[in-house]
């Protein structure tokens, strides 16, 4: 979600989001800054929590590599009904009565089986140590994730947030003219009434239209307010209806303007969350190819066993060539191996992971060259608005003294409306404009802090700088 703030004519055109704006208020107001607002955010917005949990996931998924090194275990055991059997005295081959033959319910017993076994791997050609490889350099990958996702709310909630502060300061100006305006219109048409001086029905029109276009800005302004707030509610996870207060007095351009753009290049390449998933993306893909590759060789194991049954009034077999399935005991230990094939399978699946690491690959090449040129338009458009706001007071100087000046001669009958009509527009023009400068700076030491990966943690350099950048407020 973005708000974007245009200027149209004299007045601010305030685009807002499509959120809802706050409802009736309560008691007391929540005051914000620049850098608890983030913070907050940060801390419980459902978007980093949902990138904490696919994190969680990939922790997960390596604790399963982890347990695969254990030995398996595996426990059968059941009770269902048996025949119970006496050896003939002095011999242990055969049995007194048939197996089925006169059957009667009073032969029947109950047998208890178990069986355990248990498993413990002992080489896999690489399929186990492999995967695990995958599964560290995965939840790096996640974890770059929940730094990107990091990022955009950051960024996010900077943008509504100097949102915030330039509708209010717009709101605040535009109230100010038109109560100017009011002012001059009244006077006018005073005048326009006792004929005095030159003063015409055109005069008082175009003072009319005047205060309906600063009116115009004002309702764009008020609303694109209540849009902005709305979208802090949002990502604050507060109530909607709770009203917002900011703890910055003005709008103002904050952040240490950087010097050079090569410091800036070399900063983001070495931080930027996308750099490392890409980079961890694709040696878990490597990793996880070679291991399938390793499905094409057989896995060796060693397994103990034992296998039990027991059925009351059942003789035990006392041979060791006859086995009775309903009562015996056989512990026993092997050394085994487990080959599985199936056609070409093992070598598809690698080429398949090789492939969508290959896919990685070409991605960070992209990176490689798509981030220096994300540094260098937030840094240009850091440039540019400070060469606006400085050059835009000095401007304001000037028709701050023409409006005051052709309102003091109109007032005298020296000069008619339309000197005064037009100084007051390129003033609320350049007033505004320096507005949305200061604005369009704030927003572009937030993107270069993102470009350069420093606006999803603790850092405190461009637009969390401490040290705003020195203006002087006309």
């Amino acid at each position: 979600m973005r708000s974007r703030f245009l200027l149209a004519g004299a007045c601010a055109s305030l685009a807002g989001l499509a959120l809802p704006s706050s409802g009736p208020g309560v008691a007391f107001a929540r005051t914000l800054d620049r850098r608890g607002a983030i913070r907050a955010a940060l801390v419980q917005n459902p978007q980093v929590a949902a990138a904490r949990a696919e994190e969680a996931a990939a922790q997960a998924q390596l604790r399963q590599v982890d347990a695969a090194r254990a030995p398996m275990l595996t426990l059968d055991g059941g009770v269902g009904p048996s025949l119970v059997a006496s050896l003939v005295p002095g011999t242990a081959t055969q049995s007194i009565q048939d197996q089925y033959r006169n059957f009667r319910w009073s032969d029947l017993s109950a047998v208890f089986v178990g069986e355990l076994r248990v498993i413990q791997p002992l080489y896999t050609f690489g399929k186990i140590a492999l995967r695990g490889e995958a599964a560290s350099h995965g939840l790096r990958a996640r974890q770059a994730q929940t730094r990107m996702q990091r990022a955009d709310v950051a960024f996010e909630v900077a943008q509504l947030y100097e949102s915030c502060l330039y509708a209010r300061d717009v709101e605040r100006f535009l109230n100010e003219i038109d109560h100017w305006l009011d002012s001059t219109l009244q006077a006018t048409q005073t005048k326009l009434v006792e004929g005095a001086g030159s003063v015409t029905d055109r005069d008082v029109l175009r003072l009319q239209s005047a205060r309906a276009l600063a009116a115009m800005g004002l309702n764009q302004a008020r609303a694109g307010l209540a849009q902005a707030r709305g979208g802090l509610a949002a990502y604050l996870g507060i109530p909607a209806d709770e009203p917002l207060t900011f703890a910055e007095e003005d709008l103002v351009p904050v952040g240490r303007v950087p010097q050079t753009f090569a410091e800036l290049g070399r900063l983001a390449l070495g931080n930027r969350p996308e750099v490392v998933a890409l980079r961890e993306g694709q040696g878990a893909l490597s990793a996880l190819g070679r291991a399938e590759a390793a499905g094409l060789w057989p896995n060796l194991f060693l397994m103990a066993f034992v296998s039990a049954a027991y059925t009351p009034g059942r003789d035990w077999i006392q041979s060791r060539f006859v086995l009775d399935p309903l009562n015996h005991f056989a512990p026993g230990a092997l050394l085994g191996f487990r080959w599985e094939l199936q056609g070409n399978m093992a070598a598809s699946r690698a080429a398949e992971q090789q492939a969508h690491a290959d896919a990685l690959a070409r991605l960070g090449d992209w990176a490689g060259a798509g981030i220096p040129a994300q540094v260098r338009q937030a840094y240009e458009d850091v440039q540019r608005t400070e060469k606006d706001i400085a050059e835009g007071h000095q401007a304001i100087g000037q028709a701050k003294r023409w409006m005051v000046e052709s309102s003091a001669d109109y007032g005298v009958g020296l000069l008619d409306v339309r000197e005064v009509s037009d100084a007051v527009q390129a003033y609320v023009t350049l007033r505004v404009g320096i507005f949305k400068a200061r604005f369009d700076h704030n927003v572009a030491m937030a993107a270069l802090s993102r470009a350069t990966g420093t606006l999803d943690g603790d850092a405190e350099i461009f637009y969390l700088d401490r040290t705003p950048t020195e203006e002087t407020t006309p």
